[in-house]
């Protein structure tokens, strides 16, 4: 299939039921925004093999690396944010400690 002509993708399915425990608890606007972000990173990194491939300027190449890679974690961070936020709501139930554990363990991974 030629690079132009891609398949399209299908929307991000609406999350039905309440997730269990180590799914993930983010609403279907935050996730629809979080995929749409790893869409362009996507993007960006076809672009940068082609660019590659094409022999093009190394600076040119390590900046749109570097940019692909802080666009990726803008939205790691988001995702991340948005997964320890509702483990905060409380719902009558109270706090889930052990996913709020696991949540700031690989923030902290993420972020060293």
């Amino acid at each position: 299939m030629p690079r132009s002509a891609t398949k399209p993708r299908p929307a991000v399915p609406p999350r039905k039921g309440v997730p269990g425990p180590g799914e993930l608890r983010i609403g279907d606007e935050v996730a629809a925004a979080i995929v749409a972000r790893l869409r362009r990173v996507e993007g960006q990194v076809r672009a940068i093999a082609r660019m590659i491939d094409e022999r093009r300027d190394c600076h040119a190449i390590a900046q749109q690396m570097s940019a692909a890679r802080s666009a990726l974690e803008r939205a790691t961070v988001q995702l991340m944010a948005t997964s320890m936020a509702s483990c905060l709501k409380t719902d009558g139930k109270g706090v889930d400690e052990r996913e709020l554990s696991r949540l700031t363990e690989t923030f902290v991974k993420l972020l060293a």
